[in-house]
């Protein structure tokens, strides 16, 4: 039987960015990576409600990555072996990512749970906060690959987009990478709150995703 849902599937890339982007609005702005103790404690008390509602819409998004990733990885198959094994790539690297992903959102939820706790070991909170941070850090290079395998379908393959769309995942992929910087910076412009380690990752994958996913979901697949 023909798969009558490929465009859902192709469109769910840009339904998680969607829902990530609103997710992150509504969680709010920790304090500075640099920032004492005393900031991650407050940001755990005062934004509780945020957090909890951010992080639930966050956790949202991930099963819209997912079946994009999927969508992806099937229609892929159908360019050949080698087009089969990139697609295989992107959704085990994706598979991953989101793992890391959806710890670093379960630490701020743990934070925001039990404030009280949190002032009386303002350490915990910090390390709370510094995990959320850095699990994306050791995520880098599984988004980087996600997007490397997409442009290799591209490029090579000729699968699935036009060849601009590769070269712009081609683009992404060392913009996300990155942020591995993170895991050896407390300050400055790779800080996991600094423009290379936070924001040019995060728009290069996020700006990439969406473009993709609605190009795929216009394209001719039934």
């Amino acid at each position: 039987m023909a798969d009558r849902f490929p465009r859902r599937g192709a469109a769910a890339g840009a339904v998680a960015v969607v829902l990530y982007l609103a997710g992150a609005l509504v969680a709010g702005t920790p304090p500075d990576f640099g920032a004492p103790a005393s900031a991650a404690v407050a940001y755990f008390e005062e934004d509780r409600a945020r957090i909890q509602l951010g992080s639930a819409v966050l956790a949202a998004a991930m099963p819209f990555l997912v079946w994009w990733l999927a969508t992806v990885a099937s229609l892929a198959s159908d360019f050949g072996p080698a087009a089969r094994r990139a697609g295989l790539v992107a959704f085990g690297c994706g598979i991953a990512f989101v793992a890391l992903f959806m710890a670093d959102v379960a630490a701020l939820a743990v934070g925001a749970l039990r404030p009280g706790n949190m002032a009386a070991a303002p350490e915990l909170a910090q390390a709370l906060l510094d995990f959320s941070f850095l699990a994306m850090g050791t995520a880098a290079f599984l988004a980087a690959g996600v997007l490397v395998a997409c442009a290799v379908l591209a490029l090579r393959d000729a699968a699935l987009w036009p060849r601009w769309i590769g070269w712009a995942a081609a683009v992404a992929a060392p913009a996300y990478a990155l942020r591995v910087g993170t895991l050896f910076a407390t300050d400055g412009p790779f800080a996991a709150d600094g423009v290379l380690g936070l924001w040019v990752p995060v728009i290069a994958f996020a700006g990439w995703t969406l473009t993709a996913s609605v190009m795929l979901a216009r394209s001719s697949y039934p």
